[in-house]
């Protein structure tokens, strides 16, 4: 990405959207120095195949690998991560599972505020994980 003032939108090379509605990266200029970056439908499939696997440890797996993936694209790491919000269908809130793989991902980076939202449904009806993060990087990565 070269600089420029205006948001802009892109997927990382080999991770296509689920929809042509959306892209999976924002990045947006917030000063002369730094960009907010948004990765939003991160979910537990394949976007190449898309095979969705059929447990929520699996899907968790998957996104947490996308969100890296979205990462290394817009030149984030962890330490850069402001925000997250996970989607969890039929949310269980102290599963084990989740939290675990969520925990080892994060590792020791800032721990960013967080929200875990239980929800009926997501864009499929095989889709059962979704995460979004916010991250504030330097302008010159990615």
């Amino acid at each position: 990405m070269s600089g420029t003032s205006k948001n802009q939108t892109f997927n990382p090379p080999g991770h296509d959207t689920w929809s042509p509605t959306y892209s999976h990266i924002s990045s947006t200029p917030i000063s002369a120095t730094h960009k907010l970056i948004s990765f939003a439908g991160q979910v537990g499939g394949n976007s190449t195949t898309r095979h969705v696997p059929g447990t929520l440890g699996e899907q968790v797996t998957l996104a947490l690998s996308n969100v890296d993936r979205c990462m290394a694209a817009a030149g984030a790491t962890k330490a850069d991560i402001i925000q997250i919000r996970q989607y969890v269908v039929n949310l269980l809130p102290q599963d084990p599972v989740r939290a675990k793989l969520y925990t080892e991902w994060l590792g020791d980076a800032v721990k960013p505020p967080s929200t875990l939202i239980g929800v009926q449904s997501l864009a499929a009806p095989e889709l059962l994980y979704e995460i979004e993060v916010v991250a504030v990087v330097e302008s010159g990565r990615g």
